[in-house]
């Protein structure tokens, strides 16, 4: 059995087309008109204005030709839906929702549409012309490098970004929809399927299937209401193709969705164990089954995938049909930080102490500078054993002279030792050594039962000692390991998270 829109074959307990989403029964059409006879029709209604060239494609439920605007004198690309098709309400609805829902935006990455028309029994519209080929054209090369699948990643999230701030999800991202100009730039097209959170479209709703198989959402599998996470976890699929070179599903429709919902998607680092560590934890993120658990905006996915989110996590527009929030910053920085201020200010006042102490015992105490006895009279020498007055002194080098320690049976001045003028004893610096853990997919990471937050954790400061660390994801074994810190050494650590078996 074929889709008698695009002429996909279809499995036998598929329930739509693996291609354009399109249920695969229910419905009769007649075959499309040939595609000569209506570029002629389409001449024909456009003469003057525009001059058809050539074929540039077929999709689900259109054919594209590149055309020349005559007036304005540029190419131009005309998408125009067959005659045939005309007859069916709801696809000339859909096909009109997708041009003047992609002529809301305006984003550099996001083909512009220059109008929309219905005339001589055609319907079509007319988009800029992009030079360039599909994903699913640079794809039949195999895996992408990891530069470029960063670029293509965070521009497609910018893009999707740009259009969940306006209320709208797309719904059908995949490698066919996503277009690589000549210049490189990356144009995000197909807005066909879209859905307006905000408006009172009817195409769609609960319990309704419709985009491509191999790159739902669970929750869209589901037939359960969507928003522009379900984009994220597509743009994800389509991550995740890019650097393995084939799909994390294969197999029938039916098969497709069921692993969305209930399997873990294989990891990157089977196919390609050079993976940066950051690139796949943000793409484990963003397939996620829960839609709580990816990013919340696509600008904080676009940071994570190129990079950007080691270091200060870019957040511009809020989450579709949700408020951004403030960013937090991680919780064992709200304990170490006024620790350490709190360890500076004693740090300074044990020292000025310290130095003003060093200062007192510095200065000549007239308490203790006694004066030596003068005789009235010359006293010969004899050996005479002092009475309890006598106070016998002594002479450090040059220094002035100090009282000598007395019997214990006498009461004078206290005496003070040379060794008892020392420097300030200075508090001992404490040493740190720094954690960073990576996990394959993202999970949880606590140190000593405190929660630090999701993986990747760079730079985490440990202190000498024993510490017991784990890293916690749901569906997934639990890792935990015991490190006992002796030097300030880096400590390096990635985990593989193993799935868990059934309870």
């Amino acid at each position: 059995m074929t889709n008698w829109m695009c002429h996909t074959p279809i499995p036998g307990d598929g329930r739509f087309c693996p291609n354009c989403g399109t249920p695969s029964g229910g419905l009769s059409h007649p075959a499309p008109q040939p595609t000569d006879e209506l570029q002629q029709r389409l001449a024909l209604a456009l003469a003057g204005r525009y001059e058809i060239t050539m074929l540039l494609g077929r999709g689900g439920m259109a054919v594209v030709y590149l055309a020349q605007d005559l007036t304005l004198e540029r190419q131009v690309a005309i998408k125009v839906l067959p005659p045939e098709m005309a007859h069916d309400q709801k696809l000339v609805v859909r096909f009109q929702q997708e041009a003047k829902t992609a002529a809301k935006l305006d984003h550099p990455n996001i083909i512009p549409i220059y109008r929309v028309e219905h005339e001589a029994g055609l319907v079509y519209f007319v988009m800029k012309y992009v030079t360039g080929r599909s994903l699913d054209q640079l794809l039949e090369q195999g895996p992408v490098s990891f530069d470029v699948t960063r670029r293509i990643l965070r521009e497609v999230a910018l893009a999707l970004g740009h259009a969940h701030q306006r209320g709208i999800v797309h719904r059908d991202v995949k490698p066919a929809n996503i277009m690589m100009e000549a210049d490189g730039r990356v144009m995000l097209t197909d807005f066909g399927i879209s859905k307006v959170l905000e408006g009172s479209s009817q195409l769609t709703g609960t319990g309704n299937i419709i985009g491509t198989p191999h790159y739902m959402a669970p929750e869209q599998a589901k037939g359960l209401e969507v928003d522009g996470r379900a984009d994220q976890y597509a743009l994800a699929v389509v991550g995740h193709q890019l650097l393995t070179g084939k799909q994390p599903f294969d197999g029938s429709s039916h098969s497709i969705l069921y692993k969305h919902v209930f399997e873990a998607p294989p990891r990157i680092f089977e196919s390609r164990p050079d993976a940066p560590t950051d690139l796949c934890a943000a793409l484990d993120r963003a397939l996620a089954k829960e839609p709580e658990k990816r990013f919340r905006t696509m600008e904080e996915f676009a940071a994570a995938v190129s990079g950007e989110g080691r270091s200060s996590p870019t957040l511009v527009s809020p989450a579709v049909a949700t408020k951004e929030v403030a960013i937090r910053s991680p919780r064992w920085t709200q304990h170490v930080v006024p620790r350490v201020l709190i360890a500076v200010i004693l740090c300074a006042g044990l020292s000025g102490t310290a130095w003003g102490g060093y200062r007192f015992f510095q200065k000549p105490q007239p308490a203790l500078q006694r004066p030596v006895p003068r005789p009235e009279r010359p006293v010969a020498p004899s050996p005479v054993v002092p009475d309890s007055s006598a106070v016998r002194l002594t002479r450090i080098d040059s220094a002035p002279l100090v009282p000598a320690p007395a019997p214990q049976n006498q009461v004078d001045a206290p005496s003070i030792s040379p060794r008892a003028i020392t420097s300030p004893t200075r508090p001992a610096k404490k040493e740190y050594a720094m954690l960073t853990v990576a996990s394959e997919p993202w999970g949880t990471l606590f140190v000593g039962g405190e929660e630090v937050g999701p993986t990747p954790v760079v730079d985490y400061p440990l202190g000498l000692g024993t510490h017991r660390i784990r890293v916690e994801q749901e569906g997934y074994v639990t890792k935990v390991e015991t490190l006992i810190v002796t030097s300030p050494t880096p400590i390096r650590r990635r985990y593989v998270l193993e799935p868990a078996g059934p309870r």
